[in-house]
């Protein structure tokens, strides 16, 4: 089997981000000011976890996530992932809480610890295959040793994480710049989770 370091990074801040609002797939806002100076302190950080440059960089269609990885890996291309994207928030998307507020189907939502799917959005279970096939489509050659940075969205993280460690979706989340840092083996058939560790890159107070 082959050994891959896996290094999963949400995107940096948008002004959706620091509105509280839900920033899914049909939104593609660029990151903040806020959250280009953050990515920008964070870069040093995410070298020392990665080593270096690594191997491969993914990241998703959206911009936040290819912003992102411009800024924490500079001069260093990457490879896009359609699938890399977040889930699709419905009749949520783009909104928070204090303008949902009193929405029946946003109550019940919340009610329901957020497993039923969201009301002309994506499926949660939908969801959590197809960030999960993009994940294994980022580890490229399952017999070769390498290191992996997948810039991407809180979503996949959470998702690719359930797979992968077992628990809830919700145990996963992640402030921006955070993430996992996994130890992995693979080969054609599997991927077996060795270890992993939560890591915080960014300011998310």
């Amino acid at each position: 089997m082959a050994h891959k370091k896996v290094i999963l990074i949400r995107h940096g801040r948008t002004k959706g981000n620091e509105e509280k609002r839900y920033i899914g797939r049909r939104s593609d806002e660029a990151l903040s000011d806020k959250g280009i100076a953050e990515a920008e302190s964070a870069a040093s950080i995410i070298a020392k976890l990665t080593g270096g440059i690594p191997d491969r960089i993914c990241t998703g269609p959206l911009r936040r996530t290819g912003q992102t990885a411009e800024i924490l890996f500079p001069a260093s291309g990457s490879m896009l992932i359609d699938d890399l994207t977040e889930t699709d928030f419905g009749e949520f998307e783009g909104k928070n809480y204090r303008e949902l507020n009193g929405n029946e189907n946003y109550q019940k939502w919340i009610d329901s610890g957020g497993s039923m799917d969201i009301p002309g959005g994506e499926a949660k279970k939908v969801f959590i295959e197809r960030s999960f096939r993009a994940f294994k489509k980022a580890l490229g050659d399952t017999a070769e040793d390498e290191t992996v940075a997948i810039v991407c969205h809180g979503g996949n993280i959470m998702a690719v994480m359930m797979r992968l460690a077992g628990g809830d979706f919700y145990d996963y989340m992640t402030g921006n710049l955070c993430g996992y840092m996994l130890e992995t083996e693979t080969d054609n058939e599997r991927i077996d989770l060795i270890s992993y560790h939560k890591f915080d890159a960014g300011d998310n107070t």
